[in-house]
């Protein structure tokens, strides 16, 4: 890399490596003030809302779009409702608003009264009793398609079902009760509301009925009940004794032990006979011997002794051999020799004898012994036999007893039946007797007319168009609620509007992608503009030379704008440019630039100052060390650093740490003149943002505002300028 450590040209240049040194000095005058108290977002806007929704977009589709299919899908399963309507006409007797009093001594009943009557009949009709009467007055699913039973949970849900389908209006100014009910089917709607009046205009002759019918009923349900829970006794009696007709289950089971006697006693009288057999063979075995003789045989020919046939075979050979040749041939000689030697064998063996013996097991015995077997398998055989029908016939005898009981239980349950039986017969005669009577004097005076049976359209309605508008507006409605809930929880700022709005702080200037590499040499007018904003302001009526730029988080581009407006600066006509790096080691900046740091010895505390290819730019090099970044220094030495490169640079540019909030950065920000906060779009947390902007307003140090990184045009141009 061209150049070296750059020094100062002031009076004390002690410094290794170009490092400044000078007299210490004040700490400067606060020049800023804290903004006043703000809502921890700067307010919410409308065009906030758009802004959410051009960055979640997927997501508020997919929220408004979920719904909506939902609804349109529901839409096409829904089945047509028919609605069964009657209309009924509630009076009051002598006493009805259409007949009016024409004595002057009975009162005229008015409309209020008519009006409270009326919704007094509704409230029956939709009563959960009558509602149970109708379900249980039709067979299961006759009404609801759901029921299928008559008691239960499933019958009650059918009961609440039924309820909800039902609907009753009052006419405005008259008498007149419209009931409805609504149901998928239409053969089903007719029925329901059909059972629904019968069972209204049966429960309200209950109701208006006299006391007698009533009470007798009440003792017919009660004694019908008793007769069920005996008739259940009597059914547990049966199932626990395995009853079906008592007599013949009696006899069946006498006739079973009789027969396990039967059998029980053979079984002994085998096993006897068994033992017995057993006791006869042992007893002829023990006389038996094991083995007895079966022949004797004497011989002095030992086996496979062939002596005497060698000696025919040889003098039958010499005879052959004597017809063929001369009585003195050779071979004839050693033909007499073998015979010779053959006839002394036979002589020698000649008064030797053999006898042999032969003895075979005892036939008898081993009869005996197969006899003796036997008889112990038959043995255990018949004992196991002998127990297995001891125990069939004590079962037997245990069965006997208990339908001896069970017939003493029955028999007392079934007279009990046939008590309770007369009674509800009774009951039921009296009942109805008595009913008649109050019937009779009922119809004299009905107080409730059905005056339009129910009648059921032949078209049904639909709600297909209402389910799929609602799914549309549900879909509607939930993504512009998630809308606002992403916005209102939102806490980056994705536009410089809401960064200026949040922040209180102008914005100075806005970026998108900062090129990296040797890229930064290239011009780029919104530096320069930055450049010229910054060189015209002024604090306290003076150009700022030192500039800190003050990051909330990590990653947002405060590195590379400082080093682009560094470089900017650096093109231009003037002095030295410096870029102080309290973030890293400077490395990055002159890798960017095209140079490597070539270190030098510098003194402890000291920034060392290398150059680039920009004759007049000057990157740091582990200024994170020096004393202008260490909280072990003073504020004066700080300061007293901070003029002496006053005085070599015309322009200095300062990297921030991270820690917004740390002593370092108060420091710095109160020494240099003024500080730029950076805030990187759809990144910086607007909550970090701030107290890195109160972290440096309360140093004292002056800020000119904000620059805007990570630019992107969220919403068109159109819409932003609505903002």
């Amino acid at each position: 890399m061209a150049g070296g450590p750059v020094e100062s040209s002031g009076e004390d240049q002690g410094g290794m490596g170009g490092a400044l040194t000078m007299a210490p000095s004040g700490p400067p005058a606060r020049r800023a003030q804290l903004p006043p108290d703000e809502p921890a977002w700067g307010g919410f806007h409308a065009m906030d809302l758009l802004v959410t929704a051009a960055l979640r977009w997927r997501l508020l589709l997919l929220a408004a779009l979920l719904p909506a299919f939902a609804g349109l899908g529901l839409a096409f399963t829904v089945s047509p409702r028919f609605p069964a309507t009657a209309i009924l006409l509630v009076q009051t007797a002598r006493d009805a608003s259409s007949a009016a009093d024409i004595t002057g001594i009975g009162p005229n009943v008015v409309s209020v009264e008519v009006l409270k009557v009326t919704r007094a009949e509704a409230e029956i009709l939709s009563s959960p009793q009558v509602l149970r009467t109708a379900l249980l007055s039709a067979p299961p699913g006759a009404i609801m398609a759901e029921q299928t039973t008559t008691e239960g949970t499933e019958f009650d849900r059918a009961v609440e079902e039924l309820g909800e389908a039902l609907r009753w209006e009052l006419e405005p100014g008259s008498n007149l009760l419209r009931v409805t009910l609504t149901l998928p089917d239409r053969a089903r709607a007719l029925r329901g509301l059909e059972a629904i009046l019968a069972a209204y205009f049966d429960r309200r002759a209950l109701l208006a009925g006299d006391d007698g019918a009533r009470l007798l009923a009440t003792e017919h349900e009660q004694a019908m009940a008793r007769i069920r829970s005996v008739d259940e006794r009597i059914r547990a009696t049966r199932e626990g004794a395995g009853v079906l007709d008592i007599p013949q289950d009696i006899q069946l089971a006498n006739t079973r032990r009789e027969e396990l006697m039967q059998r029980e006693n053979r079984a002994r009288e085998a096993l006897a006979t068994a033992r017995a057999q057993l006791a006869a063979a042992e007893q002829q075995l023990s006389g038996q011997p094991p083995r007895v003789l079966a022949f004797s045989d004497t011989t002095n020919l030992r086996n496979n002794d062939d002596s005497r046939n060698q000696l025919n075979r040889l003098l039958a050979e010499r005879a052959h051999m004597a017809a063929q040749y001369a009585p003195d041939w050779p071979g004839l000689r050693d033909l007499d020799r073998r015979i010779a030697t053959q006839r002394a064998l036979v002589m020698q063996e000649a008064g030797a004898n053999f006898t042999t013996t032969r003895e075979v097991r005892n036939p008898a015995q081993e009869l005996l012994v197969n006899r003796a077997v036997t008889s112990r398998l038959e043995m255990e055989t018949l004992a196991g036999q002998l127990t297995e029908v001891t125990r069939q016939r004590e079962e037997a005898e245990r069965r006997g007893q208990a339908l001896l009981v069970a017939e003493v239980t029955l028999r007392d349950l079934q007279r009990e039946r046939e008590s309770l039986e007369a009674i509800a017969r009774q009951l039921a005669t009296r009942e109805a007797a008595l009913r008649l009577g109050e019937e009779a004097r009922r119809q004299a005076r009905a107080g409730v007319r059905l005056i339009q049976p129910p009648t059921v359209p032949v078209h049904g309605r639909s709600l297909k168009r209402v389910i799929a508008a609602g799914g549309v507006v549900l879909g509607l409605g939930l993504a512009a609620g998630l809308a606002l809930l992403l916005t209102l929880t939102r806490r980056t700022a994705a536009t410089v509007d809401e960064a200026v709005r949040a922040l209180r702080l102008p914005a100075l200037a806005r970026f998108g992608t900062l090129a990296g590499g040797k890229a930064d040499l290239s011009p780029d007018p919104r530096m320069e503009d930055l450049a010229s904003l910054l060189g015209d302001a002024r604090v306290d009526g003076l150009r700022p030379a030192a500039i800190q730029l003050v990051g909330a988080a990590k990653g947002d581009g405060r590195a590379e704008l400082a080093r682009a407006l560094a470089v900017t600066l650096a093109q231009r006509e003037g002095g030295r440019i410096a870029l102080v790096d309290l973030l890293g080691d400077g490395r990055e900046h002159l890798a960017a630039l095209g140079s490597s740091p070539q270190v030098a010895d510098r003194q402890p505390g000291e920034i060392l100052m290398l150059p680039t290819v920009l004759p007049r730019l000057f990157v740091s090099f582990e200024a994170a060390e020096s004393n202008l970044a260490s909280p072990r220094a003073s504020y004066e030495r700080a300061a007293l650093y901070m003029e002496r490169m006053r005085r070599v640079f015309e322009t200095i540019i300062i990297i921030a740490p991270d820690e917004p909030e740390s002593y370092a950065l108060r420091r710095v920000a109160a020494v240099v003149d003024a500080n730029l906060l950076v805030v990187r779009g759809e990144r910086t947390g607007m909550g970090h943002a701030r107290r890195a902007r109160d972290a440096v307003l309360e140093a004292g140090g002056a800020l000119l505002g904000l620059a805007y990184t990570g630019f992107r045009q969220v919403l068109p141009r159109r819409l932003q300028g609505w903002s």
